[in-house]
């Protein structure tokens, strides 16, 4: 499901963006590449918002990362602050010069895993979530399918999205 956007901005000389849901509201963020990565599996970029006092602050991180079924490059990653019960994992699709768009979509169970997204613990079972609901988790429905597939929300993707 798209949530937000991303584009370069002239004006501001960096890489603006928004990200929306239902419970949450980011109307201007702003990404920069990390410029001295210590190591490949540092993040690429840097998001950040601005809080009410002016400062910048850092609200996540993406990775490059490549489709599982052939060599297209997205970046994936979350937005997270101590203020928020848990993440929200994010992937972003397309460039600098093109902008890219912002996807979220539903942790599937894990059963081998405990622990994870949406306050899973105890072999992953539900233990709240994001919002303050008892039954754990984002509100609203998720664009993938039972098998991971992407099934809809206006973006026709050929692969399946793999976060």
């Amino acid at each position: 499901m798209k949530i937000g956007s991303f584009k370069f901005d002239e004006r501001a000389s960096d890489i603006i963006g928004k990200i929306a849901t239902r419970e949450m509201r980011f109307p201007y963020l702003i990404m920069r590449r990390v410029e001295d990565r210590q190591s490949d599996s540092a993040p690429v970029y840097e998001i950040y918002e601005t809080n009410r006092a002016g400062d910048e602050i850092q609200i996540g991180v993406v990775w490059e990362r490549k489709m599982r079924s052939n060599d297209e490059v997205f970046l994936s990653g979350m937005v997270d602050d101590p203020s928020f019960r848990e993440p929200l994992p994010i992937a972003l699709f397309g460039d600098e010069t093109n902008g890219f768009d912002v996807q979220w979509r539903r942790e599937r169970e894990r059963e081998a895993q405990g622990g994870g997204f949406g306050g899973r613990s105890n072999g992953g079972q539900r233990q709240g979530g994001f919002g303050g609901r008892s039954g754990g988790g984002f509100s609203g429905g998720s664009t993938a399918g039972a098998g991971g597939e992407y099934t809809g929300g206006g973006r026709g993707l050929d692969d399946e999205v793999p976060f």
